[in-house]
């Protein structure tokens, strides 16, 4: 009541090894064992143990249980009776394992463009363009810092690509910046953002202007001041700035970045 299947890494061409693979209601070495599956009817039944001589159940996403009959948190009726737990905009809830967490019972996998606990909270959207003007490369790097008072910058950096003949971008961020810098090609940056206070959930529309490059300083000065050490260079790094004719918005060197 099966089908023999040969194993797949079986190299010995003189003593074939194989298993029996049984059907539905049919259980043993050689299916020879009937048996009836108590697995609830959504969920899968693989046989029967060969220690207890129960059923083995595999449960759905909704239900738990050794036969899979009792229903976890994420199960639909639960949700609609209990709104604190649903997990928002087609957010896939999955109960968490007792064994590993005692404080929550279920986790939200999100969609892309939302983030929080329940996927409750809409992603900001940047939408970037780039004017006719600026050569772009297929991959683009999006750098995103925070600036927290008396501490380390936090950098973060996603990655995207654009399509030939499109000259705009969407990009979706969940997590607190401040600054928002894009790199095109090796170290080509632009400033793309500065804001002092951050502001969740929205979209922010901005094109991206030649202007907008930040030079090296072997641009902004010449290549003999890049070569001093950064105790010299930095004591001039204001002066760019206070020469409005330069029209910066940024400079870079290899360690630091000015605005």
């Amino acid at each position: 009541h099966g089908k023999c299947i040969n194993y797949a890494n079986n190299n010995d061409y003189h003593e074939k090894k194989s298993f029996c693979q049984c059907h539905q209601g049919w259980s043993g070495q050689y299916c020879t064992i009937p048996y009836n599956c108590t697995c609830s009817s959504q969920s899968l039944c693989l046989g029967i143990s060969a220690v207890n001589h129960r059923s083995i159940c595999i449960c759905p996403v909704n239900k738990f249980g050794p036969r899979c009959l009792i229903d976890t948190i994420c199960q639909p009726a639960y949700e609609e009776n209990n709104n604190s737990t649903i997990c928002q905009n087609n957010g896939r809830c999955v109960p968490t394992d007792e064994y590993i967490s005692f404080k929550q019972t279920f986790s939200c996998i999100c969609p892309k463009g939302f983030s929080g606990d329940r996927c409750e909270i809409e992603d900001n959207q940047l939408i970037l363009s780039f004017t006719k003007d600026i050569l772009l490369s297929q991959s683009i790097f999006i750098h995103f810092i925070q600036i927290i008072k008396n501490a380390p910058l936090i950098q973060a950096t996603t990655f995207t690509t654009i399509p030939i003949k499109q000259d705009s971008i969407l990009i979706q961020w969940s997590q607190t910046f401040h600054l928002v810098f894009i790199e095109l090609f090796h170290k080509n940056y632009y400033l793309t953002l500065v804001q002092q206070t951050y502001q969740p959930s929205t979209t922010i529309i901005k094109t991206i202007n030649p202007s907008d490059r930040c030079p090296h300083i072997s641009e902004v000065f010449n290549e003999t001041f890049a070569q001093l050490h950064l105790l010299h260079r930095i004591k001039s790094y204001h002066l760019p700035c206070q020469d409005y004719s330069l029209n910066l918005s940024c400079f870079y060197d290899d360690i630091q970045l000015g605005l």
